[in-house]
């Protein structure tokens, strides 16, 4: 019976994926159609709460930000132009005209009100989205994120007009903030009319190029049909994307028989951007770890492929810096790919690196094994769970091996650890960052002074004078150089030290082109289209 009903089950989904094979086009009423098969699933198409890639890539068809990222970079979407203003007090501020054919699925137009409200909204601690401190760089932030929801820089001057200050400089904020999905739109009467708004075929109201169609109570799959009065329809390629949401192992049986797979590939697959980056936290604070020579030497005993491998999850590699592959520069270029590896991986070298961390150990002091003992209780803080768990015992068991110092583990459920993290009560952390928005500053800011997120405490005035000098350049170029030179330094001090990272893989069918990722794990299929062979 069980062999009955796997085969069952596979002949389900290869009927499924089989039944997307039309694509592009091909279809007996002239419908094009875009296949796609995803891993995950969506429980939320709210934009200030939808989290996984999945669920933001239903907000990115849904809805309209102020521009809409496209393989050249951001264009202009909801707002038909946008003046900039730098102010005396150093704040700047942004003018944003909205067009006057954008309008909600409802017939109704998007105002500049609709801005303000989405905006206070998500920042709001009512609404707890994890996707707030997105808008962290917008005057007011933190009194909002506290409760003052009106105290935040955003305004409507009239029905098109929506203007935001800033509190200082900041380059990623057209590109990478005014294209997020968390960032979009939200219509009060329809977020107001009942606890499940963005479920509820009767309330939901959406301002994008698509409308979701097709049974809503279907887990599986989201249909997605074009919006032919939306004011971009002309652009908007695919009259409907079909979107099946599958295990990993299921989605990498139909890579090749789809359009698109997302987070599964075949032979032929390609690996994008994920925002995810596992990260060894040394608390500044904690005398025993104060040596910089004892911290770097704990780095480069680690063996990252020997981590990766421990963990057993196929979409890890070992990292290569705190910046992912995946993030933009300012110029436009991948930060990892233009700056190179500053963690050495190579599997030949590792004993050499292991050589190396035993000499800065006897460098910065640790000549005897009594003298490493003094270090006393040294604690490694992790979440219990299973993947947490392997990484800490492994860390533990090479750092006894290679440089004689033992580690005791912590183990701590969510609520715990962070409770721990947040309030600076552990010696070392394992723990993940990632980002809301596609600059490298994401990963670097949070190391700043007096930064809410700096966990590890770590206080460096060459490191916050570079991050200062990166926001307020004018230099596209300038400010990628400032913004390479912080991780360097921020790596070489070892308070913050990467361990893997992860990636996405993904795979088109031949001939199809312009999906569009938001090198965070998010896509765009509004462009996308295959080429006659």
């Amino acid at each position: 019976m069980r062999h009955w009903r796997r085969a069952a089950a596979l002949l389900l989904t290869l009927c499924m994926a089989a039944s997307l094979l039309a694509g592009c086009g091909g279809d007996p009423n002239d419908e094009v159609k875009v296949s796609v098969v995803m891993t995950g699933g969506v429980t939320t198409v709210d934009p200030a709460l939808a989290t996984t890639p999945a669920e933001r890539t239903a907000v990115l068809h849904l809805f309209d930000n102020l521009y809409r990222l496209t393989d050249e970079g951001a264009v202009s979407a909801a707002a038909q132009s946008c003046q900039q203003q730098d102010n005396e007090d150093g704040t700047q501020t942004y003018t944003f005209h909205l067009r006057a054919d954008a309008r909600w699925s409802d017939g109704t137009a998007v105002t500049a009100e609709d801005f303000v409200y989405a905006w206070r909204r998500l920042v709001s601690p009512e609404t707890a989205s994890p996707n707030a401190s997105i808008l962290s760089m917008v005057q007011g932030y933190e009194d909002a994120a506290a409760g003052d929801s009106e105290a935040l820089g955003v305004a409507a001057e009239d029905e098109r007009t929506f203007v935001v200050t800033l509190s200082a400089a900041c380059p990623y904020f057209l590109e990478s903030v005014c294209t997020a999905p968390a960032t979009m739109p939200v219509q009060r009467a329809a977020v107001e009319s009942g606890e499940d708004w963005a479920g509820s075929r009767t309330w939901f109201v959406g301002n994008g190029p698509f409308r979701r169609a097709g049974d809503w109570n279907d887990s599986q799959i989201l249909t997605l049909v074009k919006q032919t009065d939306h004011y971009d329809a002309r652009r908007t390629l695919p009259d409907r994307i079909e979107i099946l949401f599958r295990s990993t192992a299921e989605a990498a049986k139909a890579a090749g028989r789809v359009d698109v797979v997302i987070g599964a590939a075949g032979e032929g697959g390609q690996s994008g951007g994920d925002p995810t980056v596992g990260v060894l936290l040394i608390n500044q604070m904690a005398t025993n770890m104060e040596r910089d020579g004892l911290r770097q030497a704990m780095s480069l005993a680690i063996d990252r492929a020997a981590v990766v491998k421990a963990m057993a999850d196929g979409d890890l590699i070992p990292a290569e810096g705190l910046v992912p592959h995946g993030i933009r520069t300012a110029e436009g270029g991948d930060f990892r790919q233009v700056n190179g590896a500053v963690i050495d991986n190579d599997p030949d070298t590792y004993q050499q690196r292991c050589q190396q961390a035993a000499t800065l150990l006897r460098e910065a002091g640790f000549t005897r094994p009594e003298v490493i003992a003094s270090l006393g209780t040294v604690t490694l803080l992790h979440r219990s769970t299973p993947a947490q768990t392997t990484l800490a015992r492994q860390l533990q068991q090479v750092w006894r091996d290679t440089l004689g110092i033992d580690v005791t583990l912590q183990s701590a459920d969510e609520e715990e650890f962070d409770q721990l993290l947040h309030g600076g009560e552990f010696t070392l952390a394992l723990t993940e960052i990632t980002a809301l928005y596609n600059d490298a500053a994401a990963y670097l800011d949070m190391w700043r002074s007096g930064n809410s997120c700096n966990y590890a405490q770590i206080g460096m005035n060459a490191y916050d004078i570079l991050m200062r000098v990166a926001a307020a350049s004018t230099s596209d170029e300038a400010r990628d150089a400032y913004l390479k030179d912080a991780e360097g330094l921020l790596l070489d001090g070892a308070n913050v030290v990467p361990l893997y990272g992860r990636q996405q893989p993904y795979q088109m069918a031949e001939n199809v082109i312009g999906a569009v990722s938001d090198g965070l794990g998010a896509w765009y299929f509004g462009a996308t289209r295959r080429l006659a062979k």
